[in-house]
C-alpha cells in the first residue's frame, strides 16, 4: 500500500503527457511544413532571379543583334514577341525570346518540379507598370514560378512566386 501515492503520481504524469502529446505533434508537424515551404520559396526566388539575370545578358531585341534601331517601330512587333523559329531555351539571343516560355526545373531542389513561366511586354518608359500595345524602347519580363510545395502552411493554399524586371535600350 506504500506505493499507492507513487502510482497515482505516475498515472497523473501519464495523463498530462497524453493530453500534451497531440498538441506537441501538431506543432512539430507545422514547423516541418513551414521549413519545407520556406526552402521551396527560396528555391523559386533563386530560379526567377536566374532567368531575369540571364535575360539581362541578352540583346534587347532581335534587331539589336545586327543594327542600332533609330525608331521603336524597328523593334519586334508586339504580336511577334517570343522565340524566333528554331530558337529554344537556353539558346535565346534577346529579351523577348522569354515571352510565353514555359520551363521545367527539378534539378535545383531534387525531386520537386518547378514550373517557370515567362511573359514579356512593351511598357511605357514614363510609367513602366503600364503595358502598351506598340513597340517602345522599354520591355518588362515577368517570371512566375510555381510548384507543389509553394503553399501557405497556415491554410495550405497554393502559391507562386512572381518577379519582374525592366529592360531598356538607348
Amino acid at each position: 500500500m506504500a506505493n499507492t501515492g507513487q502510482m497515482l503520481l505516475v498515472l497523473g504524469a501519464l495523463l498530462l503527457f497524453s493530453i500534451a502529446l497531440p498538441s506537441l505533434n501538431g506543432t512539430v508537424l507545422y514547423n516541418d511544413k513551414t521549413l519545407f515551404s520556406t526552402n521551396a520559396e527560396l528555391t523559386a526566388i533563386s530560379l526567377a532571379q536566374k532567368i531575369l539575370a540571364e535575360a539581362g545578358s541578352k540583346a534587347f531585341d532581335e534587331v539589336c543583334l545586327t543594327t542600332r534601331p533609330q525608331s521603336a517601330s524597328q523593334l519586334t512587333a508586339v504580336a511577334s514577341l517570343g522565340p524566333e523559329a528554331g530558337e529554344n531555351y537556353p539558346q535565346f539571343d534577346d529579351v523577348d525570346d522569354f515571352h510565353n516560355v514555359t520551363l521545367r526545373d527539378s534539378t535545383t531542389l531534387p525531386s520537386i518540379l518547378f514550373i517557370i513561366n515567362g511573359s514579356v511586354s512593351y511598357v511605357d518608359p514614363a510609367n513602366p507598370s503600364q503595358a502598351v500595345a506598340s513597340q517602345t524602347f522599354a520591355k518588362r519580363l515577368r517570371v512566375t514560378v510555381s510548384g507543389p510545395y509553394l503553399v501557405n502552411p497556415a491554410n495550405d493554399q497554393p502559391g507562386q512566386i512572381s518577379m519582374e524586371q525592366l529592360y531598356s535600350h538607348f
